[in-house]
């Protein structure tokens, strides 16, 4: 398996995920929301909020208008009337049933709805981790989601302290993205074969399957993110060293040559950390480059074995 060519496959699905993005796989904007200006200076104005206390009403208003300024939209401090010839974002916070109503609007001076995005929240608490994803989905006409599930693929190469192996691999895995954590399950698989290097050849292979969690630094759509967690893994190492012979059975089945193999095994649960930062985390697309440490609780026989994976992966999310 050569590392050149493996990168060059990740390279082509990395454009294909991009372009998807935006695309086939994204959502583009509505017809009444083509052309919507992205006004830099705006007014955010305080709507109907009967039932709501004042309190959670201005935290909702502060979290807007943090957001709305990190995206380069200037907002001046949240009001209760309609200002004149501004533009206007509005937050409204209404009970519905057992629920509440969170929804936010962008309006002209005439105080016609241009866009708007809503959910509907189990409580009010939730409001912290809902309001960034909701202007995210109505400064980019994008859909709103509460939970992205991101199915996510992607090649990685490992460097094993066996002679110091550089060994090609894939991975597959789910994860919950919860806006400043999220919870992975991974599967991985590596396998490298030198073939025969001063007549010793050196075959390594591991799988593991993983669960643990990341936490982002950035509530953005580029984060650098930390985490780790807890998994199976399963190694196998063998040397096999081959010494001419010239016997005439070596030399009708073996061609000419002897070979010695000598083969170790271990399995069990181990441990892994990962550093890293993903792109592209509200799209439709994502993206992320990695590093990981793995460290089992096992060793081989006669040696250790903690693979250290860099990757990049892809994914998409539904």
């Amino acid at each position: 398996m050569k590392i050149h060519s493996t990168f060059r496959i990740l390279v082509l699905f990395i454009a294909l995920l991009i372009f998807s993005s935006h695309s086939a796989f994204g959502r583009g904007p509505r017809p009444n929301e083509r052309g919507i200006e992205r006004k830099r200076n705006a007014v955010l104005l305080v709507g109907d909020h009967e039932g709501i206390d004042e309190k959670d009403v201005q935290n909702a208003a502060l979290l807007v208008t943090e957001e709305l300024g990190a995206r380069g939209i200037t907002v001046n401090d949240p009001v209760h009337e309609m200002p004149v010839s501004e533009t206007v974002y509005r937050v409204v916070l209404r009970r519905s049933d057992e629920k509440i109503l969170f929804r936010l609007s962008q309006e002209d001076s005439a105080g016609k709805t241009l866009i708007e995005r809503a959910v509907l929240l189990d409580n009010i608490e939730e409001i912290d981790s809902v309001a960034p994803r909701l202007v995210y989905a109505l400064v980019n006409r994008g859909a709103f989601r509460s939970i992205r599930v991101p199915i996510k693929a992607g090649g990685f190469t490992t460097l094993v302290p066996i002679r110091k192996m550089v060994v090609p691999g894939v991975g597959i895995g789910l994860s919950i993205d919860r806006l400043s954590y999220a919870i992975d399950v991974e599967g991985r698989f590596a396998r490298e074969d030198t073939g025969y290097e001063n007549n010793i050849k050196d075959y390594f292979h591991f799988y593991s399957f993983s669960f643990g969690g990341r936490y982002f630094f950035m509530k953005r759509n580029i984060s650098p993110y930390i985490g780790g967690g807890i998994g199976v893994m399963f190694t196998n190492y063998t040397t096999t060293v081959r010494t001419p012979d010239q016997g005439i059975l070596a030399l009708l089945f073996t061609g000419g040559w002897d070979y010695d193999s000598h083969t170790e095994e271990a399995d069990g649960i181990g441990v892994y950390g990962v550093l890293g930062v993903e792109l592209l985390r509200f799209s439709r697309g994502q993206l992320k480059f990695e590093l990981r440490m793995d460290r089992p609780f096992f060793k081989l026989p006669s040696q250790d074995v903690m693979p250290i994976t860099l990757g990049i992966a892809g994914g998409f999310s539904f």
